[in-house]
């Protein structure tokens, strides 16, 4: 019920070249029978009801009141205004959610809200609970504090730890930095081993968009950074469809190298970046979707060798079906590269396996050039160069436009603001293409060496 392809960036390494590097793409997709059965839906929707949640939603302009300054919840404002708050159109994003045809009668919501503190407001089925779901909605406006997340998660993964025959999905939405962060973390380790992926939305300026990719990464769920609240409802409602379509999960890797090769990295390349624990065995590797491909990149260090024929390692993949009750595995694969001393052999690269590591690297030349921004201004334009010339040739657009937005202010201002900072962050991590093909992929992105000499790492 799992079709799984294993290839590698270079189908033949250097004899006696010494130490090198081996990437290898993992594509897995469910096959036709794994997709005919919906799996039941269960989903927690976890809340931020603080008090910043009461300003205006971004996209949206409000009608302004100058006022003598006055606090919220420990926050100092000297404004009122007329218009539509952050939360309403959460409470509204919420609600459609309960309304949406994605929605079976016997899918399970909870309503989790967090602030000082966190409580489960409504749950239990979509469909003989409906009520009593949407009566918890219109209560969220009654909540207001400060951001303690941790709360909110550990409520999310007590709800749907019973729910094992179920495709589990967390909706995590905030706008401020939480105060608990370890907890966090700690919370979505729980909700990792229930195979719930967190989907985080992160709105406005305020909120840690490296916590939320960790708490995605995590559960190989993704990160949304949006800058007009608008948007929210369709999100959910795409990420609602996608849940619908989760008929694997559980699925695990375990890689057997033989002697002097290492793995050393593992990322969930497409449909979203995630980082991969390469320590674990096997590796956790989430869900997958029906009618998706989703390809992982796996990073190995491999010993000098003499020109042979040799298996570097053996893949074994297992699997669950949650609408089956059913686990399966894949016939163990082989990883067999060829050592040879013909240089033109040595010098061939799969070009759609380049093209999946080389969204990796986009996503490693932002981050580099955000933290390089602070002190070294000049030095992030040329790796935001580099990172915005990569995207150009994978055909990225979305991307690319992006980051040549963030070069124009670095160049401005001397700095990157904190919205475009979480827009490319998460970006990077969000907009990752399908590579279709050696047709389609281009063959001119710089090499780990050449983006090594290019931005002075």
């Amino acid at each position: 019920m799992l079709n799984a392809t294993v290839k590698a960036h270079r189908p033949y390494l250097r004899a006696a070249g010494g130490p090198q590097k081996l990437f290898v793409m993992l594509a897995l997709e469910p096959t036709s029978e794994a997709g005919r059965a919906r799996p039941r839906v269960a989903l927690a929707l976890v809340l931020d009801t603080s008090g910043s949640m009461r300003e205006p939603a971004p996209g949206i302009e409000p009608e302004v009141t100058p006022t003598a300054p006055f606090v919220v919840d420990g926050k100092t404002y000297n404004a009122t205004f007329n218009g539509r708050t952050k939360l309403d159109i959460a409470v509204e994003a919420a609600r459609r959610v309960l309304e949406s045809p994605h929605i079976q009668p016997d899918d399970t919501v909870s309503l989790i809200q967090f602030d000082d503190r966190s409580s489960v407001v409504a749950a239990g089925n979509a469909g003989a609970d409906r009520a009593a779901l949407l009566a918890g909605v219109d209560r969220l406006s009654e909540f207001s504090g400060g951001t303690h997340m941790g709360p909110g998660l550990h409520n999310a993964a007590r709800e749907l730890q019973p729910h094992e025959d179920a495709g589990r999905t967390v909706f995590l939405l905030t706008d401020g930095r939480a105060v608990d962060e370890d907890e966090c973390r700690e919370a979505a380790g729980a909700l990792a081993q229930h195979q719930a992926r967190i989907v985080a939305l992160g709105v406005g300026e305020e909120y840690n968009e490296d916590l939320l990719a960790d708490l995605s990464s995590a559960t190989r769920g993704r990160p949304y950074d949006f800058r007009d609240m608008a948007a929210l409802p369709q999100i959910l409602e795409d990420e609602l469809g996608a849940a619908t379509r989760q008929v694997v999960s559980d699925v695990q890797v375990a890689v057997k190298t033989v002697r002097d090769v290492k793995l050393v990295s593992a990322t969930r390349a497409y449909p979203s970046l995630a980082d991969l624990d390469p320590t674990q065995s096997p590796l956790q590797l989430g869900s997958l979707e029906s009618g998706e491909r989703t390809v992982f990149v796996l990073e190995f260090d491999v010993a000098e060798r003499p020109a042979v024929r040799a298996r570097l390692a053996q893949i074994g993949i297992t699997y669950w079906i949650p609408a089956e009750r059913y686990r399966g595995e894949v016939t163990p694969i082989d990883l067999l590269v060829e050592f040879t001393e013909e240089e033109a052999l040595a010098a061939a690269v799969d070009p759609e396996v380049m093209g999946y590591v080389q969204q990796r690297n986009v996503d490693a030349l932002v981050r580099r050039a955000t933290e390089q921004a602070t002190n070294d201004p000049v030095q992030a334009a040329k790796t935001l160069q580099v990172a915005r010339a990569m995207t150009q040739r994978l055909g990225n657009r979305g991307m690319t436009v992006a980051l040549g937005k963030a070069e124009e202010e670095l160049k401005g201002t001397g700095g990157i603001s904190a919205g475009t900072r979480k827009t490319i962050k998460l970006g990077a991590r969000t907009r990752t293409m399908r590579v279709g093909g050696p047709d389609e992929t281009p063959q001119n992105v710089p090499s780990e060496e050449d983006i090594r000499r290019m931005t002075g790492a």
